[in-house]
């Protein structure tokens, strides 16, 4: 374990003296700030609709723009210019955002505005000069408007829901892709990196060196404790910016379910990084040149894609049997259990069942990557298959 700590210390420094890995750590945790942060610097403002009301007509719907206002819910701010061209000289500036003009005895109105007008402003305003017709209608035939008005109200209408949704639903399924999404950059980024520097030490002959001191499995453990360490790191540190990004401006309210997910998201990094992370490096020593690491490590990715975009699949059908058998096997549920721990539908057995998987899986992948390693690793020549490096004679 001495030599295993200091391989991974080896690992550690090296990767933090990289320019490289503090780049993207910067980048990182900008660009999870920005996340939390740019939705709430660019969120529409709560400004009121500015109406103009001009001539008496117009003037007299003011009480009755207000109550519908109110009762849509929406902000409204009226003004009774004195004069029609004032008007609509502030309509084009841009301090009125609707003009209302209505004629006297005349059952109609005219609304302009400069671009677009809102469909809820826009049927407060009809409301309102409905009701002002229906009143003069009533007036002219003599008949209280107190006496007609109450009925011709709509009646309340009861709404039973069967099926309620879940609190915060959104928030779940933004997690549940986010989660999802940071899982498979995660892995990929860090177990490429695995493979990379195996590749490196193979083609640049020090490996041999290496291994005059150390035994292969030594080097791999550390290697991959190495660049495990320096990921968690790097993960911390963007996850510390976006929670205080989002506690200076407070952009976003995060729901307490939603903090059970950084721990098991955390578990499920660690799980994955191990069983990808060997496999990886596995593929890493069968290279010649450094050049072939993309080709011998996308074969092994490929299920962490796959898990990616089942995460979208479990969002929208998050109780599917198939869907509950595919989060079980171990190359996937890395993606896809912290996106069903998100959106809140795991059965209580679930989670030790696919605990004891992943470990049966992980220690498989690391018996058989720790044997194609230690064996390819010095070998020379061509790029080796994943069974001629098993033939090979063991170190």
């Amino acid at each position: 374990m001495r030599t295993v700590r200091l391989v991974a210390a080896r690992e550690i420094a090296e990767r933090v003296r990289s320019r490289t890995t503090r780049l993207v750590t910067v980048i990182t945790a900008l660009l999870v700030a920005g996340a939390v942060t740019i939705p709430g610097l660019i969120k529409e403002s709560s400004r009121p609709t500015r109406i103009g009301l001009v001539g008496p007509a117009a003037r007299s719907l003011a009480p009755t723009l207000a109550r519908g206002a109110r009762a849509a819910k929406v902000g409204v701010s009226l003004s009774e210019p004195s004069r029609e061209a004032a008007a609509r000289a502030e309509l084009r500036s841009g301090e009125l955002d609707v003009l209302l003009t209505r004629p006297a005895h005349s059952r109609t109105a005219k609304v302009e505005v400069e671009q677009t007008l809102s469909a809820t402003i826009g049927a407060v305003i009809s409301a309102a000069v409905e009701q002002a017709r229906l009143d003069a209608v009533l007036a002219q035939a003599g008949v209280p408007a107190s006496k007609v008005l109450p009925a011709l109200a709509p009646a309340p209408v009861a709404v039973t829901v069967l099926k309620p949704a879940a609190a915060h639903e959104t928030a779940r399924i933004l997690a549940a892709i986010a989660a999802g999404l940071l899982m498979y950059m995660s892995l990929m980024l860090y177990g490429t990196a695995v493979a990379t520097g195996v590749a490196q030490e193979k083609t640049s002959r020090t490996a041999e060196v290496l291994l005059a001191t150390v035994r292969p499995a030594q080097l791999l453990a550390g290697k991959v404790a190495g660049i495990g360490m320096t990921g968690l790191g790097q993960l911390a540190i963007a996850a510390g910016a976006g929670l205080i990004a989002n506690a200076i401006l407070q952009s976003a309210k995060i729901p307490a379910s939603v903090w059970a997910l950084l721990p098991s998201f955390l578990a499920f990094f660690l799980a994955g990084f191990v069983l990808y992370a060997f496999a990886l490096a596995a593929a890493g020593a069968l290279v010649s040149r450094q050049e072939e690491v993309q080709a011998v490590t996308i074969p092994v990715a490929m299920p962490l894609v796959l898990g990616y975009l089942l995460v979208f699949a479990a969002v929208g059908s998050p109780n599917a049997t198939w869907l509950r058998v595919a989060s079980l096997l171990p190359p996937l549920s890395a993606t896809l259990m912290p996106a069903r721990i998100a959106l809140g539908h795991i059965a209580w057995w679930e989670l030790p069942l696919d605990a004891l998987l992943m470990l049966a899986s992980i220690l498989a992948v690391a018996t058989i990557a720790s044997r194609i390693y230690a064996r390819a690793l010095l070998h020379g020549g061509a790029r080796l298959g994943w069974r001629a490096a098993l033939r090979l004679p063991g170190r």
